[in-house]
């Protein structure tokens, strides 16, 4: 698909996406989408989505790559952005490179961040300002690397 302001389904959509704007589908996308300004999908988004303001799908299977902001509940890939990786009371297997990475559920994997935040760690966390939830207080706040179990 590919439309000059956007392009969009209401349900599921397999293949390549390019929208000036944005790419979109209300079910699950699988395949490599670029929107403009944003990708999203309604249920999975499955290999590649890259959005120059940001990428959100509930489920993230590969990788979600936005310039400014990346929301998801559940993902087994990356998450990637300058600016805000945002993980809705999910689990994150993988990756999150972000200024602020804020996973509000499991992280299991790496996260890199300017300042890192995870309700709950099973990995590492690498950057200036590294908060995790769960960990024994004196190990809640930490400066440049911090872990959990």
């Amino acid at each position: 698909m590919i439309g000059g302001l956007g392009v969009g389904a209401g349900r599921d959509v397999t293949g390549i996406g390019v929208g000036g704007l944005g790419v979109g589908a209300g079910g699950s996308m699988r395949g490599a989408f670029v929107g403009g300004l944003g990708v999203g999908a309604g249920r999975t988004l499955r290999g590649v989505g890259i959005g120059a303001v940001g990428v959100g799908a509930p489920d993230v299977r590969g990788a979600a790559i936005g310039g400014l902001l990346v929301v998801a509940r559940d993902v087994r890939g990356a998450l990637m952005t300058a600016g805000w990786a945002r993980l809705e009371h999910g689990t994150l297997r993988g990756l999150s490179i972000a200024s602020f990475d804020q996973l509000k559920g499991t992280q299991r994997g790496l996260a890199m961040g300017i300042v890192n935040y995870a309700r709950e760690l099973h990995g590492v966390q690498v950057g200036l300002i590294n908060h995790v939830r769960n960990n024994p207080p004196g190990r809640r706040i930490l400066p440049i690397l911090n872990w959990g179990s």
